[in-house]
C-alpha cells in the first residue's frame, strides 16, 4: 500500500510543480503586459499634455484615469498570478490541470485525469485494493513524462515587444528630449 501511496504523492507533487510553473507563465506573461500597457497611457498622457494644454479637471482625470488603470492592469497581470503562485486564493484544481497537460501530451489525455478520478472512488469504498493497484499501474505508464514541460517559459519572448518597444520609445524620447 505505501508504494502505492508514495506514487501517487509522486503524480501530486508532478501536478503541483506544473501549477505552480502555469502561474508562473501567467506571472511572467501579464508583467510583460502590464509594463506595456502602463508605459504606452504614459507616453499618449505626456503626448496628450505637451501638445495642448488642458484644464485642471481634465489633467485630474487624466491622472486618475492613468493611476486607476495602471493599478487595475498591475493587480489583474501581475498581483492575481503571484498570489496563486503562492497558493493564496483560487488556484486551479489538480483535474483542470490534468485536462492542460492532456492537451499538450496526447498519451497522457485522459490517463491523468482518470487516475485522479480512481483515487476520489477508493476512497468510497473499505476494500479498494484493486482500483489502488490500478491506480498503480496507470501511474507507472506516466512517470516518465515530465509534465512541467508542458510550459515553455521561453514562448514568453514573443510578448516582448509589448513592453520594449514603448520602452525603447520612451528612452529615444528621454534621450532625444530630456527636459
Amino acid at each position: 500500500m505505501s508504494a502505492i501511496n508514495n506514487n501517487y504523492k509522486l503524480l501530486i507533487k508532478k501536478l503541483d510543480e506544473f501549477i505552480r510553473k502555469y502561474y508562473m507563465n501567467r506571472l511572467i506573461r501579464g508583467t510583460l503586459y502590464s509594463i506595456g500597457l502602463i508605459l504606452v497611457l504614459f507616453l499618449i498622457i505626456s503626448a496628450l499634455e505637451h501638445f495642448s494644454y488642458y484644464p485642471g479637471n481634465v489633467r485630474k482625470g487624466l491622472f486618475f484615469g492613468f493611476f486607476i488603470t495602471s493599478a487595475l492592469a498591475v493587480s489583474y497581470w501581475i498581483l492575481w498570478p503571484l498570489l496563486n503562485f503562492f497558493k493564496l486564493g483560487s488556484v486551479i484544481s489538480h483535474s483542470q490541470a490534468a485536462e492542460i497537460i492532456g492537451f499538450h501530451f496526447t498519451d497522457v489525455k485522459d490517463k491523468l485525469l482518470n487516475i485522479l478520478q480512481l483515487k476520489e472512488q477508493a476512497q468510497n469504498y473499505s476494500d479498494s485494493s484493486l482500483i489502488e493497484a490500478s491506480i498503480d499501474q496507470k501511474i507507472e505508464t506516466l512517470k516518465p513524462v515530465p509534465f512541467s514541460s508542458a510550459i515553455n517559459l521561453s514562448k514568453n519572448r514573443e510578448y516582448l515587444k509589448y513592453a520594449l518597444i514603448p520602452l525603447l520609445i520612451l528612452g529615444g524620447i528621454l534621450l532625444a528630449a530630456p527636459s
